[in-house]
């Protein structure tokens, strides 16, 4: 087996010291241009791959960022619901230009989280999701930068957080069916087991409210963020045929009903007028195109890249949180049912 060329064989091969490879692979120091250049060259040709450990031990860096979302499966959560996919492209494209790699971590029971962040010895932490407070506590002994996602409780003072105005965001998308015509609306999320879905309840129902119109116990879908929770929803909303319009949690929850109209022949918006939320990548795809209420959620995983980079580089000034806009976008979801 072919011996792993070292910087010590470089150093050799150029007559320079190993001080001076290292510097230039990780560009630090003072090297002349054309010294610079023979290092880049020599490492090309001799096919030199830095070590990830060694240079752990000798920066005290690790040179990884946790990615931990709190559910059984990674695999599962990444395959129905494609908000995590564009999410971890967005933290991809971050990170791209600096000389750090993603861990993602998956587990239900958080109570080991300060065990899996410190074995892998990361650098940083970004964590989706709702945390119990002996988490966040756990969090804090690592003494490692974490950015939050679309976190509410206000015990974890000491970490960044990114998020979105939730409570809007379905005000907004209810006020939109109401300006249709749309009086008896339903609501399909799981706000009383999501923090995130809670609030887009509040928002539903500030709408609702100013409107005079009655939410009925039989409008509200509680169902998670899933396409297959979506299509169950749908059969229950065929089933009932209660409501004229729907605001949904998930644009993956409104992708699920419309699957499910479709199968039984019943057109949409004809049938059932429906806004999401998120506007991620399929709602355009899917037939008819979904209306629904835009998050940048590309940026938001950028945004938390560029804030954990900051805080190790320690340029710039990071916010403690970060409230990023919303949009509605208008597509074939909802039909106009003023006489």
């Amino acid at each position: 087996m072919k011996r792993k060329t070292s910087i010590y064989d470089i150093a050799k091969c150029l007559d320079v010291s190993p001080t001076t490879v290292s510097h230039v692979i990780n560009n630090k120091g003072k090297v002349s241009w054309e010294t610079r250049q023979k290092v880049l060259k020599a490492i090309e040709e001799l096919g030199f791959v830095p070590d990830t450990t060694a240079r752990s031990l000798s920066t005290g860096k690790s040179h990884l960022i946790g990615l931990f979302l709190p559910l059984d499966n990674a695999a599962i959560a990444f395959t129905q619901n494609p908000f995590y996919v564009e999410f971890l492209t967005g933290l991809e494209l971050g990170i791209s230009e600096y000389d750090y790699d993603i861990v993602i971590g998956c587990q239900k029971n958080t109570d080991n989280f300060g065990e899996w962040a410190y074995s892998r010895g990361l650098d940083g932490v970004i964590m989706l999701g709702r945390y119990p407070e002996k988490t966040y506590q756990s969090m804090q002994k690592l003494n490692i930068p974490i950015v939050l996602i679309d976190v509410y409780e206000e015990y974890p003072e000491k970490c960044y957080n990114i998020r979105i105005d939730d409570l809007k965001g379905m005000y907004d998308a209810t006020k939109y069916l109401i300006k249709n015509g749309h009086k008896k609306i339903g609501f399909v999320g799981a706000p009383n087991r999501n923090r995130i879905d809670y609030n887009r309840y509040l928002g539903y129902k500030k709408a609702m409210e100013e409107a005079a119109l009655p939410i009925e116990e039989d409008y509200l879908f509680d169902e998670f963020s899933t396409f297959d929770n979506g299509l169950r929803a749908g059969e229950k909303l065929i089933e009932q045929q209660n409501v004229t319009a729907v605001a949904c949690c998930a644009d993956i929850i409104a992708i699920g009903i419309i699957r499910k109209y479709n199968e039984r022949n019943l057109k949409i918006p004809d049938a059932l007028s429906i806004i999401g939320f998120d506007d991620i990548q399929d709602s355009k795809f899917i037939y008819p195109s979904l209306t629904t209420i835009r998050q940048d959620i590309r940026m938001k995983g950028e945004l938390a890249a560029k804030t954990l980079m900051n805080h190790f580089k320690k340029e710039g000034s990071n916010e403690p949180i970060i409230t990023l806009d919303l949009k509605l976008i208008e597509r074939e979801s909802v039909k106009n049912i003023n006489s």
